[in-house]
């Protein structure tokens, strides 16, 4: 049983109907993020990059939301968002998998992570360094 729902979720579905659209935005490695879910046909068509700026553009948070707001944006300065191992250029619809509430209701999810390089400087420094071990 678990089997066949993993494998609904991992194929990708194209006769699913309207369904609404959960968009998580999650900074850095943190495990809980921002969430923000679009109407069926809302969404449809339109970039990922344009759903994620609506996101952050909206107000109305939680105090809990607004911290993790805080954290993303912080990541942004330098970062970059990506979503299933890539950056977030295309359709909302090309990120999205199908997964389903314990009710049983259907809905498309979309991670997107924002990721900033490491501090501590690049390669480039280290080799610049005399002293430096390698």
């Amino acid at each position: 049983m678990i089997e066949a729902a993993q494998k609904r979720a991992l194929e990708p579905e194209k006769e699913t109907g309207a369904l609404p659209l959960v968009l998580e935005i999650l900074p850095g490695q943190a495990g809980e993020g921002l969430i923000d879910i679009y109407p069926p046909g809302s969404y449809e068509g339109q970039p990922l990059a344009k759903l994620v700026e609506e996101t952050l553009q909206r107000t109305g948070w939680s105090i809990e939301e607004r911290q993790i707001l805080d954290d993303i944006r912080r990541q942004m300065k330098g970062g970059r968002f990506i979503c299933r191992g890539g950056e977030i250029h295309g359709d909302s619809g090309q990120f999205a998998v199908v997964e389903e509430t314990e009710s049983g209701e259907r809905y498309w999810y979309v991670p997107v992570r924002v990721i900033r390089p490491q501090e501590g400087g690049s390669p480039m420094d280290r080799q610049a360094c005399p002293g430096a071990s390698h």
